[in-house]
This record gives structure tokens, C-alpha cells and sequence, in this order.
């Protein structure tokens, strides 16, 4: 019963005492950067790029889409197909310059 009184304190003390696990600061990974919750970044996902912002989601990170465009992203210009030479038009032969 002795020996139960003395190490019971002790047990407790050393319990009490022991640091807790810090956790790793929560942030999201984007373009090979980590980005702290709040920030914005622009992403760049199956051809399209949006302005993004990491957010908490169920204790995870995540990226939550905030704008269409990217800023600083130029306008997109309508494509013009590039006009080919109709077979039998170009030259068959090298000629002299």
C-alpha cells in the first residue's frame, strides 16, 4: 500500500507533464508551393485556370474556387484557322533562288 501512494503521485505528475504533439501548421499545396489557409493562389486543373483560396474543409485543406479567370491573365483571343495550300499548288521540285 506504501509503495502504491508514493508511485501514484509521481504517475500522475509525470503524466500531466509529458509535452503534447504539436500539429503541423495546415496549409495547401499548389504549383509546388504550400499556401497558408486564407491565401489565394491561381490553379491550373484540365486546361483551365481559376483563382482558388485554401480552406478548411472536415479538418482538411482544401482549395475552393473564388474567381473564373486568374488575375493578370490576358483575355482570351477567338482563334483563326491558319489557311494551307491547296495540294498541287506548291512546287514539286526545289527551285533556284
Amino acid at each position: 500500500m506504501a509503495i502504491r501512494s508514493v508511485l501514484c503521485p509521481i504517475g500522475l505528475a509525470l503524466a500531466f507533464a509529458a509535452p503534447e504533439p504539436t500539429l503541423a501548421a495546415q496549409a495547401c499545396l499548389a504549383n509546388g508551393k504550400s499556401f497558408k489557409v486564407g491565401e489565394t493562389a491561381c490553379l491550373a486543373i484540365a486546361g483551365e485556370r481559376y483563382l482558388a483560396r485554401c480552406d478548411i474543409v472536415l479538418n482538411n485543406t482544401s482549395w475552393t474556387k473564388v474567381k473564373d479567370d486568374c488575375p493578370g491573365d490576358a483575355p482570351k483571343l477567338q482563334s483563326t484557322p491558319i489557311s494551307t495550300p491547296q495540294p498541287g499548288q506548291a512546287p514539286t521540285e526545289p527551285t533556284e533562288n
